[in-house]
């Protein structure tokens, strides 16, 4: 019987830091691990005692790809656990704040880590000059997505103008029209980025898997909605401790989290395009059409074309919000209490999950974060296990670069896996 081992002591193009490690006799893998081994970070820990207004500033130190997403979600869990609840136009700057960094962190990816896979490069910077208007193309775009973040929340990295029940700084007309008038210019350069992604030369692999979301009724669910998954789970989001669970793996510093009784899970854009396309505009499901983008879609390596869309709706979204956004000066006073709040939003990678426990002085008792690499985690490692299976005839590098892609094609962040 033949045997193959493949060790990748550290995986590139990725956030954080983990290494594969397989071992195959026959076609079969005997073990296969992904060794998430970057240093655990205790933010759940240190959240202890902390004054409940610190924490959306904390956490979002947690990823600088997405501190957007951290900071919202904990705002979120906050203001249930002290029975706040923030007014229309705040919850709009919100959304237009996770639209804007979604678009962001997507572009990154797409062009950054993952299109290097598909033309044969080990890093984006060896794709110059040969790809030169491709990689202008992606500067252009997070410039304005960028300074967009940064209009709403004070700057672009870690925003400092979102807090509890508020903003404590709005942007001016002015400064909004601006915005709009940039998303306008690179609408064209999303739909080249479509393109782009569906003419990647992706593997044919296929496993099918079960995938949640949040999902609203009246909107494309970003950070309001219910948990809702491809095998009928429909729970609101304070029922996750009920439905949910985490796993400690030995050779990893991450949790996996599952739906109890069940198997893996997916969660991400091709997650979100599964449960909810029917809620995308109709320019975005006419470009997926044309690029052959197919409901329902068990291929894992599609993330990616399902994030370049997510990037078209996630600019026209913007720029209609903008369309319609007219700001006022709010009173956002409230008052502290003790209580438990729970709150999900849909970060670039998938589902992210914030709870707390706050006592009358406003003071953090417990919190529990988990982060959409801990839901992906034990998928990745079956789509791994599968992938192996179907390629164990070809050569040992070939396989190792597969795992690889694959890995990648999921946009993990091993850093805010180990929070």
């Amino acid at each position: 019987m033949s045997e193959k081992d493949i060790f990748i002591d550290y995986l590139a193009r990725v956030e954080g830091e983990t290494a594969i490690k397989i071992n195959i006799k026959g076609n079969k893998p005997q073990e296969l691990k992904l060794n998430i081994f970057e240093p655990p970070r205790f933010f759940e820990g240190f959240l202890v005692g902390r004054k409940y207004y610190e924490v959306p500033d904390i956490v979002s130190r947690i990823c600088g790809i997405c501190p957007v997403s951290h900071m919202t979600t904990a705002l979120r869990a906050i203001e249930k656990a002290m029975g706040i609840n923030p007014s229309q136009q705040t919850r709009i700057l919100r959304r237009l704040m996770a639209l804007s960094q979604m678009v962001s962190s997507h572009l990154i990816h797409l062009y950054m880590l993952a299109m290097p896979d598909y033309h044969g490069y080990s890093g984006a910077q060896e794709m110059l000059p040969e790809f030169a208007e491709e990689l202008s193309r992606l500067m252009r775009m997070k410039k304005v997505m960028n300074d967009l973040t940064a209009a709403i929340g004070g700057r672009a990295s870690h925003p400092v103008s979102a807090v509890v029940n508020g903003f404590t700084d709005l942007p001016s007309s002015q400064e909004l029209e601006r915005r709009q008038r940039d998303l306008e210019k690179i609408e064209t350069d999303a739909v080249k980025t479509v393109r782009m992604v569906s003419e990647f030369s992706i593997p044919d692999f296929c496993r099918k898997t079960e995938y949640v979301a949040l999902k609203a009724a009246n909107r494309y669910a970003m950070i309001e909605g219910n948990i809702v998954s491809s095998a009928g789970l429909e729970i609101p989001e304070q029922d996750y401790d009920k439905y949910f669970e985490e796993q400690e793996v030995s050779y990893s510093m991450a949790k996996r989290a599952r739906v109890k009784d069940r198997n893996s899970l997916m969660v991400g854009a091709l997650a979100r395009l599964n449960l909810k396309f029917d809620q995308l505009p109709p320019s975005v499901k006419k470009l997926a059409k044309e690029v052959g983008f197919k409901l329902p879609d068990y291929n894992p390596f599609h993330n990616n074309l399902a994030q370049s869309l997510e990037i078209f709706y996630g600019i026209q979204e913007c720029r209609q919000i903008l369309e319609n956004l007219k700001l006022s000066l709010e009173n956002n006073n409230y008052r502290v209490r003790a209580g438990e709040g729970a709150a999900f939003s849909e970060a670039p990678r998938g589902l992210l999950y914030h709870r707390y426990t706050i006592n009358a002085r406003g003071v953090i008792e417990k919190a529990n974060i988990v982060t959409p690499t801990v839901h992906n985690f034990a998928n990745i490692e079956e789509d791994l296990h599968h992938l192996v299976i179907q390629n164990s005839d070809l050569p040992t590098a070939k396989i190792a670069l597969l795992c690889e892609m694959l890995v990648r094609a999921y946009d993990p962040c091993f850093s805010c896996s180990v929070h």
